[in-house]
């Protein structure tokens, strides 16, 4: 008889465990509370338009494209790799070269900050505040790994002041990890940007042309194939134990009674959070739980749609910009995938980062700001036909949030109880981001049940993350 796999949630995570573990050989059951698959990379319609509620970009090497062959889901992608640049004072969008890091981006942003036409001495200094990063950047002294390290707006602006390569940064920082590079810690910046975390960089990249819910749906198919279920509108009520081991969980039968799945391993893709509260109060003990709800917090965002009558940015490829009061990055959905808007109209979504990441938004001041920086991309918004479809402010309590933990500060994958794990995008090794932590979270739980690992004792499962 096949061992009994329950995950817990439908989002990126889950359905990458769940796919891994049906192809090992587990009777696999998947329980998502919503009525489709995706979670939070889900595919919403807005006025007729097909649009995605969480990620857009599909990285075409590393984890999660390494994970989907492996298990044979398949979707169609549309290769991008291309992304523009905008500042705010230069002369319009710059296209950046496909590769070349750091270094490149500088070289880039002397040429947009004035090349020729800027005076001799502001060269010169940008040139010598460029030369002075990069040589930080070798060795980033100061960047320590604890509470008490600075921030990387802190320690950028050690070695330059100069407002707009202190913007350029900032813009970098929010659109990789969706938090205000004043308020992320400079550690966590360096790991994400080592060399060892390249799997999680976005440097080849594209879009799924049925909408990023199209990868979980693959995904699903592959668990079905291997004769596992995927029960959708199922909520899970509770995680249940017995003699200190998972043993299944109680989900809403549609009836409005319970109903046990029995299960040898549990997946929890419903964040390290909410898995405290399906497992109920002692049942993780003391220590773990402290921990988790001191360490994880959410990653607000504020997300805006734009339609227009011609397109407000012609290239095939998405746009950083620097400068701006909160929107860091676009990205022009119908020019990659014109059938989601299926009557020929244009639409474009911009990302915006938050004033703060810590605090609750303020929801006026975020729809105002959002709205002024597509008018400031776009100076001919409503001379193409321009106008909001939707401002999402995707707050600190919302469901929907980018992310449910601050880069560098995840969850283990591994719990306090041997056979219950969680994944997802806040339980991957530092540097990791989005849907490649959340691959990467799976390959990592996937291998300790497989190799039938125990969970580390709690006071060791957090230590040097």
């Amino acid at each position: 008889m096949k061992p009994k796999a329950v995950i817990i949630g439908a989002g990126v995570g889950g359905m990458c465990t769940a796919a891994l573990l049906a192809r090992a050989g587990y009777h696999v059951t998947v329980c998502e509370r919503i009525d489709t698959v995706g979670g939070r990379t889900r595919t919403q319609v807005i006025d007729g338009l097909r649009l995605p509620r969480g990620a857009v970009s599909f990285q075409l090497t590393g984890a999660l494209p390494k994970l989907c062959e492996e298990v044979g889901a398949k979707f169609e992608l549309r290769p991008i790799s291309k992304t523009w640049f905008w500042l705010r004072g230069g002369d319009g969008f710059v296209e950046l070269p496909e590769r070349g890091g750091i270094k490149k981006m500088l070289e880039m942003f002397a040429h947009v900050h004035g090349g020729n036409k800027a005076g001799a001495m502001t060269q010169v200094g940008l040139q010598m505040a460029m030369a002075k990063i990069g040589k930080a950047f070798k060795n980033p002294e100061g960047a320590a790994d604890d509470a008490g390290g600075p921030t990387f707006r802190e320690w950028l602006s050690r070695h330059t002041d100069n407002e707009d390569l202190l913007a350029l940064f900032h813009a970098i920082t929010s659109a990789v990890s969706a938090v205000n590079d004043f308020e992320y810690p400079a550690h966590h910046w360096f790991a994400h940007f080592s060399q060892a975390a390249m799997d999680a960089r976005v440097d080849h990249f594209g879009m799924v042309a049925g909408g990023f819910e199209a990868v979980s749906q693959a995904l699903a198919d592959v668990v079905r194939e291997c004769e596992g279920e995927i029960r959708l509108s199922t909520p899970v009520r509770s995680i249940q134990f017995e003699n200190g081991r998972a043993t299944g969980v109680v989900i809403d039968d549609g009836d409005g009674g319970d109903e046990l799945l029995k299960a040898d391993v549990v997946v929890s893709n419903a964040g390290p959070r909410a898995t405290l509260g399906l497992a109920g109060e002692g049942a993780l003990g003391a220590e773990y739980t402290q921990r988790i709800e001191a360490r994880i917090k959410p990653v607000p965002i504020v997300l805006t749609f734009a339609v227009s009558d011609e397109p407000l940015f012609e290239p095939y490829a998405s746009i950083l910009a620097a400068g701006l009061e909160r929107v860091v990055t676009a990205m022009p959905l119908t020019n990659i995938c014109p059938e989601w808007a299926p009557d020929g109209r244009h639409v474009m979504s911009f990302y915006g980062t938050p004033k703060s990441c810590l605090e609750p938004l303020d929801h006026e001041d975020e729809r105002r700001a959002n709205i002024a920086d597509v008018h400031a991309l776009f100076p001919d918004f409503e001379a193409k036909g321009g106008r909001i479809l939707d401002v999402q402010i995707r707050d600190l309590n919302d469901a929907d949030v980018v992310a449910r933990a601050w880069p560098g500060q995840h969850a283990p994958v591994t719990t306090s109880v041997e056979n219950l794990f969680n994944v997802g995008d806040s339980c991957a090794p530092d540097g990791f981001v989005a849907t490649p932590a959340a691959a990467m979270s799976a390959r990592l739980a996937v291998d300790k049940i497989l190799a039938g690992a125990s969970a580390a004792p709690a006071n060791e499962t957090m230590e040097g993350r």
